[in-house]
């Protein structure tokens, strides 16, 4: 399927010399500490992980067989047809202009006319927006986004669309300010803050202790975890549909897969730039008496642990005194793999729910570092019908970040 304006064609494709090509192209701007090659090395990696191939997997072509083929990893690219290429260039690659990507996943959403019920939505989360630099200030982005809507539009305005299809939401994280507002896109800040003072939060908040009564995380092997956070998710979404009735309320459902495309790239830049801890590769900490546990990512090319998802067990009797433990262990794995700082999303641990945590940082981190303006800006496109004033983002975090 195609949109197609004048002389712009947007297309989908799966062709990997295509795929490789953008990410040679958009690499100068992603790349980080790798190379341009080396990171379009890492894309592929990450293109071929579970989550970006959920579409092939039998379990999820068993339990969504109307719509299975829509989740996984997209590729779309812009042409303008307009333009005269030479002989030289090669045929597939003439007139693309831009090129962006959606990773289609599994959500959960509670809406008025849902009466209550939790009902799947797929949510598209676009990625890799790029321009040719030769092609820039033309209005080729703006165009290309556009076109991804009616896109999609298309697909979930059809009346024998199933659920997921017709609950499905876009969104994406802004590297350019509030830019895609002006193609229906709502912004969402959520600031981050940066831990630098790593010993004083040792000291003061977790009171210099670190409890070892439990295990660390390995790739891919807490799905039991994961099953916790599902629940305590759904619960969440019941909860704020009593507080928000009129709302259109969603949020990606906690998944390994997604845990694990965060630990490939992880593991990718750590063996290619050769950074850390060579002989430690741990994600996260449970402890044993309970399942409170802390799942991190080690942003190597920001020098930072970065704290992705949060579990306290509801059975503890104080939440943040778990999380002091929980936090120690962040630290713990920041210092040994030689990153600068700990870092997490507001929402993540907000001070509301976790206000010690929010009294210590203020007193021992410069204001600079605290509620700063996240370089990656959630913006979300509502389904066909519902206003963005009445959706709901629940559970935006670092986790479900594209």
């Amino acid at each position: 399927m195609s949109v197609v304006e004048g002389s712009l064609k947007f297309e989908q494709y799966n062709d990997p010399e295509i795929i490789r090509y953008t990410h040679l192209n958009n690499g100068a701007k992603w790349k980080g500490i790798l190379t341009v090659e080396k990171y379009a090395d890492r894309e592929a990696v990450l293109g071929q992980s579970k989550i970006a191939k959920k579409n092939e997997q039998p379990d999820f072509q068993k339990m969504f067989p109307e719509c299975y083929e829509w989740f996984g990893l997209k590729y779309f690219v812009l042409r303008d047809e307009s333009i005269v290429c030479s002989s030289d260039d090669p045929k597939k690659m003439k007139q693309i202009v831009a090129s962006c990507e959606t990773l289609n996943r599994l959500g959960y959403c509670i809406h008025p006319n849902s009466h209550g019920e939790i009902e799947p939505t797929l949510v598209a989360c676009i990625g890799g927006v790029f321009t040719l630099p030769n092609h820039r200030k033309k209005g080729y982005a703006e165009k290309m986004i556009s076109s991804l809507n009616q896109y999609y539009d298309k697909l979930r305005s059809d009346p024998s669309a199933p659920k997921a299809i017709k609950n499905m939401i876009i969104n994406l994280y802004s590297e350019v300010g509030d830019y895609y507002e002006r193609v229906d896109y709502k912004s969402y800040h959520v600031p981050v803050h940066e831990i630098t003072n790593l010993d004083l939060l040792y000291s003061k908040y977790c009171n210099g202790k670190l409890d070892s009564n439990g295990n660390y995380l390995e790739y891919g092997a807490y799905s039991d975890l994961i099953e916790l956070q599902d629940t305590k998710f759904k619960e969440q979404l019941i909860e704020l549909n009593k507080k928000f009735p009129t709302k259109f309320i969603y949020t990606v459902k906690p998944d390994i897969q997604i845990y694990s495309w965060f630990e490939d790239r992880d593991l990718f830049i750590k063996s290619e730039a050769q950074r850390g801890n060579p002989d430690s590769n741990i994600f996260g900490f449970r402890f044993n008496n309970d399942n409170s546990h802390i799942i991190w990512h080690h942003a190597w090319n920001d020098n930072c642990l970065i704290i992705t998802k949060v579990y306290i067990d509801d059975a503890c009797p104080d939440k943040e005194e778990r999380l002091k433990e929980l936090i120690a262990h962040a630290i713990q794995e920041t210092k040994s793999q030689n990153l600068s700082h700990l870092e997490f999303w507001d929402e993540e641990l907000s001070k509301q729910e976790y206000p010690q945590l929010n009294q210590i940082i203020t007193e021992i981190e410069p204001d600079a570092n605290l509620y700063k303006e996240n370089g990656s800006l959630s913006a979300a496109r509502p389904p066909l019908g519902v206003t963005s004033e009445n959706l709901m983002w629940d559970n935006n975090t670092k986790f479900c970040w594209f």
